[in-house]
């Protein structure tokens, strides 16, 4: 490693450290399970041995090559948010070990008012993002709960979704282009353009790759216009079923409000001290116009339908004024010796969402007597064609085997109620190592042709190795 870090120090326009904490910080993300192992005291040393910060894609490009020469293995770092373990290396190395942050390389480079894109760089914070953007009189409409404390980098890696995707889309429906480096150095940039026909989209096989094909280090984005007016609107409905039926009529009708959250009969209860059915909050946002035009079609419908009831904008506004609190409470629950605390976010069509929350609800009946868990849950992006439903699991251990055990149970569980189903086994927080048997369960002739176009971009191995369960 000596030689390695010798060489590394040359590079023009780079820092570095090998210091203890440093590795330890960079040796893990926000996986909830590296947060139990830390706390039960079981996690083990770092597992990197120097982290490198590239002031420029030319000082990136050097240590990609230098990994090649030298055989080291490089792990892509944005800002350590994610939580299905995608920067979480195994505890065992065969190689020496470099976490690269791009965490520098955070400018807006550019913004075209007329074409309404910008080109933004890897590193920056979501909110630094957003709040620039608004200077300029523009958003980019991805609001991800993580907004403080996540990089778009980390948004392009994981395929993110924010809370405002209804309207403003998921994040691979924003960009139009990317700009990269590939494992063997080479620099490589897709063209901006809003449609083409020219082969495979490049923009989706490195957008959600999660490090394992590529730097992503920057990328063109639309852009908006800061809304002119916002109307926020809730509803108490009888049913969870009954609520999605109106709402697919509203996606399917061709109205796009911003946020639609529906929140499931035991999370209405536990959140909202409703005694029964659920709480329904929509937010529309855009031009005065159109907006009011949205909100009037809403507000018609729902006289119309039976069992529900307008109860104003208070818990929307409500929900608008606290909709980041929820980053800031995990610890919480995880300060405490044996409990766990994790999310879940799955996808399919209409015709299948209710049976897809109905078996993995089921999970807490398959975990085991004495064992306390609950599940709850809310849909929270739509589509014209189905949506998302947003699971929240808080458990506690409660026999004498270590808590990643009741942890690794349980997630087993989950995933394999989604995939019976037939559900994306995840929307928005990723692969990562958590996931990675059933992303390969899920279609293992696809799995294996991602394998081999691994191999090809990457063919010493040495980006992210094993994440996505490559």
């Amino acid at each position: 490693m000596k030689e390695i870090q010798t060489k590394i120090q040359s590079i023009p326009d780079s820092t570095h450290s090998d210091d203890l904490y440093t590795r330890r910080v960079y040796s893990k993300d926000l996986w909830p399970r590296n947060l139990i192992l830390a706390r039960e005291s079981a996690l083990p040393e770092p597992s990197v041995d120097l982290v490198f910060w590239p002031k420029t894609v030319a000082a990136l490009v050097a240590v990609v090559k230098l990994s090649n020469e030298m055989d080291f293995e490089i792990f892509p770092y944005g800002a350590g948010s994610g939580v299905c373990g995608g920067a979480t290396p195994s505890a065992v190395a065969k190689r020496s070990r470099v976490v690269v942050d791009l965490k520098f390389l955070d400018q807006i480079e550019s913004v075209d008012s007329e074409s309404m894109i910008a080109k933004i760089q890897a590193g920056i914070i979501g909110q630094n993002l957003e709040e620039s953007l608004n200077q300029k009189g523009f958003t980019m409409g991805h609001f991800p709960s993580s907004i403080y404390c996540s990089s778009f980098g980390g948004y392009l890696a994981s395929r993110a979704a924010g809370q405002l995707s209804t309207y403003y889309g998921k994040i691979e429906d924003i960009v139009l282009g990317v700009e990269g480096v590939l494992p063997t150095g080479e620099v490589f940039k897709t063209p901006v353009t809003p449609r083409m026909a020219v082969g495979p989209d490049w923009n989706q096989v490195f957008i959600g790759s999660e490090g394992t094909l590529g730097f992503l280090t920057s990328a063109w984005v639309k852009i908006h216009p800061l809304p002119e007016s916002r109307t926020f609107l809730s509803f108490h409905v009888d049913s969870t079923k009954n609520a999605l039926d109106g709402i697919r009529h509203w996606l399917q009708a061709g109205l796009r409000p911003s946020v639609i959250r529906l929140y499931d009969e035991d999370e209405s209860r536990m959140l909202m001290g409703l005694k029964s059915g659920v709480k329904l909050i929509c937010i529309v946002e855009g031009e005065k116009d159109l907006t009011d035009f949205t909100g009037d079609q809403i507000l018609k419908f729902s006289k119309n339908k039976r069992n529900w009831i307008d109860t104003g904008a208070e818990p929307a506004e409500h929900w608008w004024a606290h909709r980041y609190d929820v980053s800031y409470r995990q610890q919480q629950i995880m300060s405490h010796q044996k409990m766990i605390l994790d999310t879940f976010e799955v996808s399919t069509h209409w015709q299948n969402l209710q049976g897809l929350y109905e078996a993995v609800k089921n999970v807490v009946t398959k975990v085991g007597k004495g064992q306390m868990l609950v599940v709850l849950a809310h849909f929270s992006h739509f589509y014209h064609t189905g949506g998302n439903i947003y699971f929240s699991i808080c458990g506690r251990n409660s026999d004498e085997k270590p808590t990643e055990e009741f942890y690794d149970k349980i997630w087993n569980e989950l995933l394999l109620a989604c995939e019976s189903q037939g559900g994306a086994i995840s929307h928005h927080h990723g692969i990562g190592r958590l996931k990675a048997g059933a992303l390969k369960r899920s279609n293992p002739v696809l799995f294996d042709l991602l394998k081999r176009l691994k191999h090809e971009v990457d063919p010493k191995n040495i980006l992210n190795p094993e994440n996505l369960g490559l």
